[in-house]
């Protein structure tokens, strides 16, 4: 299995880690290297190896990020390597040990549709404090906004299938926030996320890393803020239009009996006001969300794009969760037709929790590729 794997090391400005890193995955069993220098000057290029025929450096004359230097590398194995069936990415600095990359790629078997990560223990002594804080963090916002459950989601040692390299190149993002792209796409795709566990490796608190702390963080929650962001939006136009709404229809003595509940008639007030909002606001996020958020692309060209039912299967039924929820606040506190402020406040808290909610089905459900419709992702064709 091994000789058709290719070992992906992407480095900057690397120490003699390198070539140690580089002997010692050849003492495990690998034979064929693709390093990509990103950009390193000219007194550290003399830590990468003397190109081979079992070792390819490619180089960026400057600095592009690691998720540049990643895409060159695949982008070298497709057009020069056909042979060649797995691939696995492996940090120079010497924090992965040559038998967890072979762990890893064993793990994968016959499986063109699975990543295998490489997950650390966050709990040693030997972890640095922003390493330990950021993946608490970030296996959070996966876990709980984006259904996905790994334990090390900054892993770099990652292997999986050459199938997958038209998926890879397709991915947004040159930097770090690369391999966060990655692992989104994968979950949103239906590409499957594996683990295996390895042993945590940190030489000197980390100080090789290139990872800068603001610029990189803001990237890498980049996929959230656009969501955040394009709620906001769409939120704004219906929180706006909800409150001019309930003001005209309050003003206009609109109160009739729309329907029974505990035992007492209730008014369509806050419902119209909210329905009406709702489906301006809706068309406003479903744009924003299709083009930014989650970049959404057919698999097939011959397939038609239906995306827009499966927003729209999503949320009405969330128009009305989120209406009758008001609706029934409000008469269960008793709050009085002319507090539309209060009104509106309720509303915001019902419509917060209906958006963590959304964030999860949107990428999972209303804008995925699953594997059987998109063959760059491993997929079978049902043909």
């Amino acid at each position: 299995m091994l000789d058709k794997t290719i070992v992906i090391i992407p480095s900057l400005d690397p120490d003699e880690h390198l070539v140690q890193t580089v002997e010692g995955l050849k003492a495990a069993g690998f034979d064929r290297f693709v390093l990509v220098d990103d950009g390193s000057d000219e007194e550290h290029k003399k830590n990468f190896p003397e190109p081979s025929d079992s070792v390819a450096v490619l180089h960026h004359e400057k600095n592009k990020g690691k998720g540049a230097a990643l895409k060159t590398a695949f982008s070298y194995i497709a057009e020069n390597l056909p042979d060649a069936k797995y691939m696995v990415t492996v940090d120079g600095d010497g924090q992965h040990a040559p038998p967890d990359a072979k762990k890893c790629v064993e793990a994968l078997g016959d499986n063109e549709n699975l990543c295998i990560l490489g997950a650390r223990s966050f709990k040693e002594d030997n972890v640095p404090l922003r390493s330990k804080m950021g993946n608490t963090i970030t296996l959070f916002v996966f876990h709980k906004l984006c259904g996905i459950k790994i334990s090390d989601t900054q892993t770099g040692l990652r292997a999986f299938s050459t199938a997958l390299i038209p998926a890879l190149l397709k991915i947004e993002g040159e930097r770090f926030e690369y391999e966060t792209n990655m692992l989104l796409k994968f979950k949103q795709n239906g590409v499957e996320i594996g683990e295996v566990p390895i042993e945590t490796v940190y030489i000197e608190e980390n100080h090789a890393s290139h990872f800068r702390t603001v610029q990189d963080s803001f990237l890498v929650y980049k996929f959230i803020l656009s969501y955040v962001l394009s709620s906001a939006i769409s939120f704004i136009v219906d929180i706006s239009l909800f409150a001019i709404l309930l003001k005209i229809f309050t003003k206009s003595g609109i109160t009739g009996p729309a329907f029974a509940l505990l035992g007492k008639e209730m008014t369509l007030v806050q419902f119209f006001a909210t329905a009406i909002a709702r489906a301006v606001s809706s068309i406003v996020n479903y744009t924003i969300n299709k083009k930014k958020v989650f970049t959404y692309e057919k698999a097939d060209e011959q397939k038609k794009d239906n995306t827009i039912f499966k927003y729209y299967a999503l949320a009405i039924p969330q128009m009305f969760v989120s209406a009758f929820s008001v609706t029934l606040l409000v008469r269960l506190l008793h709050i009085p037709a002319e507090a539309t402020f209060v009104t509106t406040l309720l509303k915001v808290c019902v419509d917060v929790i209906i958006f963590l909610v959304n964030y999860r089905v949107q990428r999972s459900w209303v804008f995925a590729n699953r594997p059987s419709d998109n063959k760059e992702l491993g997929g079978k064709n049902d043909e």
